[in-house]
């Protein structure tokens, strides 16, 4: 079963990133939006060890995000990198929060990724 089709049902994006202009816009709402607003709450609940890693792993995500969107002129091409990156993490996980984490940005940032892409569905970053 494919990342997508597990997290797809799952996942949703915040308005102002599926309402942005351009794939830039998006990802710098999607990183506030929904990145860090999960870090920040996930953050706060010490006692829960599943959630406290989620959030430092969204936290990473949204570092690398914006990197990404404010220091690099090919948005879509390091992105749909970081797509592959995150389905490694994806793979590769140890716990739970490792591999739910991974998905759910995996199928979120895809989901942005599909709706900006100027030259429609891309071979290279396959859907499992």
């Amino acid at each position: 079963m494919s990342i997508v089709s597990v997290y797809y049902e799952k996942a949703s994006l915040p308005r102002d990133a599926r309402n942005a202009p351009d794939l830039r816009t998006a990802l710098r709402a999607y990183t506030a939006g929904r990145l860090l607003h999960v870090a920040n709450v996930c953050g706060t609940v010490d006692e829960d060890d599943y959630r406290k890693e989620y959030g430092l792993i969204h936290k990473r995500y949204a570092n690398t995000l914006t990197i990404i969107t404010e220091a690099v002129q090919d948005v879509e091409y390091l992105t749909k990198s970081l797509i592959t990156w995150i389905r490694e993490d994806y793979e590769n996980a140890m716990t739970g929060a490792q591999k739910d984490s991974a998905g759910m940005c995996a199928t979120e940032l895809l989901m942005i990724v599909d709706k900006f892409m100027e030259s429609g569905p891309d071979t290279d970053v396959q859907e499992d």
